[in-house]
């Protein structure tokens, strides 16, 4: 099975390629190098294992595709990383910080864990569509948070 073989840096690699094509139709190594800091090469050494693997179809000097394999692969991995940021905002982390943390935690995810944190946000929005629960959940993250700051 090709996810086996993919790594989290290549993860990340089919996770921009995906959202950069879903901008342009198509994505280039020096877009994608920009959105993940590394170099050109870096990216282009990254194609050639995720074409060996059938996961994008890439052509030296033009751009790169994803298979329907790698497009699964990146919306599954997307689809962990848009969960994970939401319960930590949820739970009081500031954007920033928790999209870099769930930029870590995404990778390997396993389809129940995805599925029980989804349920637990799912959960958590539900019942904070009424104010009065909204207002006690607001008042458990601010506590929560103020007790770090105390210790």
């Amino acid at each position: 099975m090709a996810e086996e073989k993919v790594t989290r840096r290549n993860e990340d690699l089919l996770e921009v390629i995906y959202e950069i094509s879903e901008e342009k139709g198509y994505a280039k190594s020096r877009d994608i190098a920009a959105a993940l800091s590394i170099t050109p090469a870096t990216v282009t050494d990254g194609f050639k294992k995720l074409q060996d693997a059938g996961l994008v179809n890439y052509e030296p000097y033009g751009g790169v595709t994803l298979t329907e394999d790698g497009r699964n692969i990146a919306e599954r991995t997307r689809q962990s990383h848009l969960v994970i940021r939401n319960l930590l905002e949820l739970a009081g982390v500031e954007s920033e910080i928790a999209d870099h943390d769930a930029c870590i935690m995404e990778h390997g995810l396993s389809p129940e864990s995805y599925e029980k944190i989804l349920n637990v946000v799912t959960f958590i929005e539900e019942c904070c569509k009424d104010p009065a629960i909204k207002k006690q959940f607001d008042k458990m993250v601010r506590n929560s948070s103020s007790s770090k700051s105390r210790k």
